[in-house]
């Protein structure tokens, strides 16, 4: 259901923009200027590893994420790091340690602004890379190093999409969305029960990664602003034994423009 959303919100984000004869906005800078962003957050996160087992485990997994990104003439680049980890994601009384890392960059490119209720409403589309890995590592007493843990990893291309929805010189209302939509991907397999190779092709459909955000920006000064924001992250990686996670986040951040 999440994956036919946000797959919805994309197609929504491409048909509204292209409508806009595709023009660059002259003033998006003033709008998305170039910065470096600090963000933390917490929430619900839930997986399903096969690998491991077929049990769901959840606990909370908190969330940080580094951004920098520059406003060029007819772009944004942006640039961005992200780590989550927990030691407390459980089912019933066993528990394991999630890792999570994400590295990914990506163009912005502005369209005409469009009306919202009287009101400006900016869109920007893209594409991007990401590399994304994922590790579970399961508190319980096996003999062999395989059973022990498992991993999965994405080289991906990706395409992302954000809108900007100023109310006023100091609040804006924010909403991004990415997905992979083609990867290289990694798995850990069994190699005395399976003959299967580690590393595949996978579409959007075998190797979905994607997250959605939305939230309310307030400047403090022209430079400094602060972030409140709802952020949703869903991974399905059905190629091998199948490995789902999804989260639902509320986040903190403060950017820093220049």
């Amino acid at each position: 259901m999440r994956v036919v959303l946000y797959i919805s919100w994309l197609i929504f984000v491409f048909s509204f923009s292209t409508s806009a004869n595709a023009q660059a906005n002259g003033n998006f800078k003033d709008i998305y200027s170039g910065g470096i962003t600090f963000e933390s957050g917490l929430g619900n996160y839930s997986v399903r590893d096969e690998y491991i087992s077929e049990e769901k485990y959840s606990g909370t997994l908190p969330y940080y994420r580094v951004g920098w990104s520059r406003a060029h003439d007819k772009y944004i680049y942006n640039l961005d790091m992200e780590f989550r980890y927990s030691s407390a994601i459980e089912n019933y009384n066993v528990s394991t340690e999630i890792y999570q890392f994400a590295f990914d960059q990506g163009f912005l490119y502005p369209f005409t602004k469009r009306s919202l209720f009287s009101k400006d409403i900016y869109i920007y589309l893209g594409p991007g890379s990401e590399f994304y890995f994922f590790y579970n590592k399961p508190d319980i007493a096996v003999s062999g190093y395989d059973y022990a843990q498992s991993s999965a990893a994405l080289f991906a291309a990706a395409v992302n999409a954000e809108i900007i929805y100023p109310l006023n010189d100091y609040f804006l209302i924010e909403s991004s969305c990415k997905v992979d939509v083609l990867s290289l991907g990694f798995r850990l397999v069994d190699m005395e029960e399976e003959d299967e190779n580690t590393v595949k092709i996978l579409t959007l459909f075998s190797g979905t990664n994607l997250s959605y955000s939305l939230g309310g920006r307030y400047r403090v000064i022209d430079q400094l602003s602060f972030e409140l924001a709802y952020r949703m992250e869903l991974t399905r990686i059905s190629a091998w034994q199948p490995l789902l996670s999804a989260s639902d986040n509320i986040i903190l951040g403060v950017r820093y423009e220049f």
